[in-house]
């Protein structure tokens, strides 16, 4: 029948050693992708030829083995070899006694650079892409020659090279036609007829005559020994290679170690007249020193299936098994070749999930455009992205490149770059004339050249302030450092050290030219005056000089302007800084604006784009440009969350490794063929080197203090490790942001295409669940042991940080099950899950201020506002002991009067739990009326709730009433030095005493606006008994036969109203600053 699925059937070839774990994990993802396509079948069947094979019959193959292959369409081979057998037996015995006889005289290699590996070479800086034809059936693999007098002195051996003419003549079409099927139609034919005066001199020969046949194609010859020295210093220069058997099995070797890792390679040997079956092999050997250990890389033997599969035809299913490697090999699932840690299986069902995913009528062949990075002096960059065209320009560019360079040299016109034509002048990249005076740059220093002199910048400190004395200064720089720095480090250290001894240095001027006003100016004004008033708001003590501080918030907005006239990192810098200070002041709002800005700008500058894929830029600049993104990334979320907005960056659109993650990126990786970059960027490094030693009032970080003690014990190859050791608190706080913005994702999307997944409930449950497992000890103890003779010098504890931060994910998760009806099952967990969480965040809480550390954050604010009204709520459905609920609802009181003085917002949290405490108070010594004859709610809904639904629709009667508000002292007390230390006054003792007349009502009964009813209920308003009617007055009687009379404070019911919440529910529904 026309519609039958095709059956191939392929021998399987495991051979030796690695070979047949390899084998068997390439069967596996090739049947399920079968499976999965449904548009072929295939069968495999192993053939057991191999060392072990010729161990028992003493030969490597069957005599039969031609007419066995000759019955299979193709085969899949892995690997061949034994320590204990020699190898020219192995290898003549079984690949070279198939490759010659079936005159499978093409070997074709694929090289390019693949995810997860790094390519060697600074000089490929838009990554390799090579095709390396092999002559695969004669030449020095001819098998002619042999040995006469062994054993005696005059012992003699030949091997004779054989090359004829249909040889050479059938090897070189092949290749001209695989040159002239890639886009750049390139072919180098590599020889040695210099030397080697008969075979290599009709190998040119030949190659000459066939090449008239192929005009489109532009070829030239190289001798094999400077081929190896083009492949490194000029990889960019090659495309497709054709070489004799000898030559090509050498520089397919180098190609592929050159490209990243020769783990990945694979090997079709090719019969082009389709006469006898193809074998195709991974390029690797046996590797019996890994064998069993389950370690082997499988990538080249699944690429060496999607050659075999593309050969037979099924052009589509060998394109999706590629993409399903690339993506896992991308997504860090590797073996330890490639730095990874997984195992050959491990690896295995990762293709697995990958194929499972796909439809065969849903997937296309996928856009491999790429954007454009652009670099320039002073660490600023541009970037284009591939939507723009960027990319296309450049394959248009590139098709004409031959021709394009000549016709420049003869008409002294140069092709415009890419991005001129698309992007228009806006004065920051063609003529900085135009830009403000207080924005105009200035050659930055570079090399041995000194950092020069600066100053603050006049036009900023008339906003921001002036710079404080230098005492002050440097114990400010130090809490900052000591708090700050380690979750936001978008400072890097050092420079900022450097820049501080020069602003204080009135003796360097004289070997400096004079200080101009200028960007950098403008930047370091900004970041300074942040930072010194970041640390003053955690060390009032301090006593910050009026001059020097920021007096307003608002007058943050003025400096967008100058900050994002430029996309340099000094700029992002100094918007980082200023948006962290707006995040802690709660100027929430401005936070959010100036982080819209800059997240454009980071965009503009490339930053959402992986640093490691550009050569060009220093390790220094990688390192910072991803830490200024991650900690960008991180305060969106928390913006985004706290204000309720939908998120600044998705994560989809983000191509930056993870801080403390493994870096699988590198130079290259994307294939891009027009990268353009121009000056080197400045490397923070050598201006930090170039500064003289330090005088005597030189200021050293705390975590310079701490590296540099560390350091001693450390080797060069332990920098990394110690790295990723310093940003721990720095990825785990990125990574809870991540799991933040997948809960507004989940949660809180439009409700136009809102849908929620019970098992993306689940998922998100388990990932937090995961992150919170897999923290350092350091970031999860509360009350580390302290000596007290180093309590000045003690490094910061973030353990009661990252647990408060934990809680309050899983209050975010759980708290929309809490809008839903009380008698579902989701609402039960979700509130008691929400208990637990709240307790646990009072618990971190009091560590935090035992351990006199400042309540840095606002969301320790949120936390402790979130966890009192949980407390509350489960308190008013009677879902909580009261006792225990109200001297825990105390605890919040304590804490939300503790933070009243750093932020307002405190105080009305204060005021509102405040009124929801007494209200619980009160309501907890009504007497309760019995109602015998009343059974027991049922927790199914009615059929009619139109009475529920008409009662929700109650109007309060707006008489004056009388407030008396007190808030209870505190347990805790705020000294000068800006800690808080606990007070000896009981938890109970705010809620005694709270002597205020409260007129209570129900929340499920119509109020009438008829006053006389209002009298004849004196001040209390009753529920009647016969209106319960449905599961929702669970919230306000007790299950059984009596019931509790609810009486909430009318203060609480203003409250209520005046923030447009109909009841308890609706206010659980609100974003409120958070993490």
């Amino acid at each position: 029948m026309a519609d039958e699925k095709p059956t191939y059937r392929i021998a399987s070839i495991p051979g030796d050693g690695i070979g047949i774990e390899v084998v068997d994990a390439a069967i596996q993802v090739v049947e399920k992708l079968a499976k999965t396509l449904g548009t072929f079948n295939i069968d495999f069947t192993h053939i057991p030829w191999g060392t072990a094979y010729y161990k028992e019959h003493g030969r490597y193959v069957s005599e039969d083995c031609l007419d066995t292959l000759r019955k299979f369409d193709a085969g899949l081979f892995g690997a061949v070899g034994a320590p204990d057998v020699p190898d020219h037996i192995s290898l003549w015995g079984l690949l070279l006694a198939i490759r010659g006889p079936l005159q499978l005289y093409a070997n074709v290699r694929p090289v390019r650079t693949f995810p997860g590996t790094k390519c060697p070479l600074n000089t490929a800086t838009e990554g390799i892409d090579w095709m390396l034809v092999r002559e695969n059936s004669e030449g020095e693999y001819s098998g002619q020659g042999g040995r006469s007098h062994v054993g005696q002195p005059w012992e003699a051996a030949t091997e004779v090279a054989m090359f004829t003419r249909v040889g050479i003549e059938r090897i070189m079409r092949f290749a001209f036609e695989v040159a002239q099927s890639r886009p750049r139609k390139l072919l180098t034919v590599v020889t040695k007829s210099n030397s080697m005066r008969n075979g290599m001199v009709l190998w040119d020969q030949v190659a000459a005559e066939v090449a008239k046949d192929f005009p489109d194609v532009a070829w030239d010859k190289m001798l094999v020994d400077a081929m190896t020295v083009r492949m490194v210093a000029k990889p960019q220069s090659i495309d497709t290679i054709v070489g004799t058997n000898l030559h090509m099995d050498i520089l397919s070797d180098l190609a592929a170690a050159l490209a990243g890792s020769i783990g990945v390679a694979p090997s079709s040997n090719l019969d082009p007249t389709r006469k006898n079956p193809s074998i195709f092999e991974p390029v690797h050997g046996s590797a019996f020193d890994i064998t069993g250990k389950g370690v082997a890389n499988p990538v080249a033997t699944f690429w060496s299936a999607a050659e075999m599969l593309s050969w037979l035809g099924e052009k589509e299913a060998a394109k999706k098994l590629m993409d399903c490697v690339e993506k896992v090999c991308a997504a860090g699932i590797l073996t330890p070749d490639l730095g990874g840690t997984s195992n050959t299986q491990g690896v295995t069902p990762g293709k697995h999930n990958v194929l499972a995913r796909m439809e065969s009528t849903d997937l296309t062949s996928g856009p491999s455009e790429i954007g454009s990075l652009t670099a320039q002096s002073n660490e600023e960059s541009q970037f284009v992205g591939s939507s723009s065209g960027v990319y296309f320009i450049n394959t248009v560019r590139q098709a004409f490149s031959r021709n394009l360079d000549t016709l420049d040299a003869s008409s002294g016109q140069e092709f415009p770059q890419p991005e001129d034509t698309l992007v228009g002048s806006d004065g920051s990249h063609y003529g900085k004339r135009s830009a403000p005076s207080s924005v105009k740059a200035s050659p930055m220093p570079g090399g041995d050249q000194p950092f020069c002199q600066w100053e603050y910048d006049p036009a900023m400190a008339a906003i921001l302030g002036q710079a404080p004395p230098l005492d002050t200064a440097r114990e400010l720089m130090m809490v900052y450092f000591k708090v700050w720095h380690p979750l936001f480090p978008f400072l890097h250290g050092p420079t900022f050290l450097q820049a501080m001894e020069l602003l204080y240095s009135d003796h360097r001027k004289s070997h400096c030219i004079p200080p101009l006003p200028d960007h950098r100016n403008t930047c370091w004004t900004v970041i300074f005056q942040c930072v010194f008033n970041l640390a003053s708001h955690l060390r009032p003590d301090l006593r910050l000089p009026s001059e020097s501080r920021i007096e307003s918030s608002s007058n943050m907005q003025s400096l967008l302007s100058s900050l994002t006239f430029r996309n340099d990192l000094s700029s992002l810098q100094a918007l980082l800084a200023s948006q962290l200070y707006l995040v802690t002041k709660m100027s929430l709002r401005t936070a959010s604006t100036v982080g819209g800005c800059m997240l454009r700008s980071m965009m503009h500058a490339g930053l959402h784009r992986c640093p490691f894929r550009y050569r060009e830029l220093s390790s220094h600049d990688r390192q910072l440009r991803k830490r200024i993104f991650w900690c960008a990334y991180a305060i969106d979320r928390y913006l985004s969350q706290a204000l309720g907005l939908p998120l600044g960056i998705q994560d989809s659109d983000i191509d930056v490794c993870a801080p403390g993650a493994d870096e699988i990126h590198f130079p290259g990786s994307h294939r891009a063929h027009s990268l353009r970059m121009g000056l080197s960027t400045f490397s923070l490094n050598d201006r930090a080197s170039s500064v003289p030693e330090s005088s005597a009032d030189a200021i050293q970080l705390p975590a310079e203090q701490s590296a540099s003690h560390e350091s001693h014990h450390n080797t060069p190859s332990d920098s990394e490790p110690l790295q990723n050791k310093r940003e721990i608190a720095f990825a785990s706080y990125v990574e809870s942001g991540t799991l933040t913005g997948r809960a507004l994702e989940l949660f809180h999307k439009s409700i136009l295409v809102r849908s929620i997944r019970r098992s993306s409930v689940l998922f998100l449950i388990t990932d937090v669940h995961k992150w919170w497992n897999s923290l350092s000890m350091d970031l999860q103890t509360l009350n580390p042991p302290i000596e007290q003779d180093t309590m000045a010098d003690k490094p910061f504890n973030f353990g009661p940080f990252f647990t408060v931060l934990y809680q309050h994910l899983i209050l975010l998760i759980n708290r929309p099950s809490l809008s839903l009806s009380p008698s579902t099952p989701e609402f039960c967990s979700g509130l008691q899950t929400c208990i637990g969480a709240a307790r646990e965040i009072l618990t971190a809480l009091k560590a935090q201020v035992d351990a006199k550390q400042a309540l840095f954050w606002p969301g320790f604010l949120s936390a402790a506002w979130m966890s009192g009204l949980v407390l509350a709520f489960a308190c008013q459905l009677r879902q909580y002991v009261l006792s225990k609920g109200l001297r825990e609802i105390s605890k919040c009181l304590d804490f939300l009067h503790l933070m009243s003085p750093q932020w307002e917002t405190a105080k009305n949290c204060h005021r509102a739990l405040t009124l929801l405490s007494r209200n619980i108070q009160h309501s907890s010594t009504v007497p309760t009326l019995h109602r015998p004859s009343e059974p027991p709610l049922s927790r199914t809904r009615p059929e009619d709730d139109n009475d529920f639904d008409t009662r929700k629709k109650r109007r309060l009667n707006s008489h004056p009433v009388t407030r008396t508000s007190r808030l209870g002292s505190s347990s805790f007390e705020m000294t000068y030095d800006g800690t808080v230390h606990p007070s000896d006054n009981d938890d109970d003792a705010n809620d005694q005493g709270l002597g205020v007349q409260n007129m209570s009502y129900s929340n499920d009964i119509q109020v009438s606006n008829n006053p006389s009813e209002l009298a004849q209920g004196g001040t209390r308003l009753l529920l009647s008994p016969n209106t319960i009617q449905s599961p929702e007055d669970r919230l306000f009687f007790l299950e059984g036969s009596s019931h509790s009379m609810m009486d909430f404070d009318l203060n609480m019911v203003d409250l209520l109203q005046g923030a447009n919440f109909d009841n308890l529910f609706d206010m659980f529904g609100q974003q409120y600053p958070s993490f």
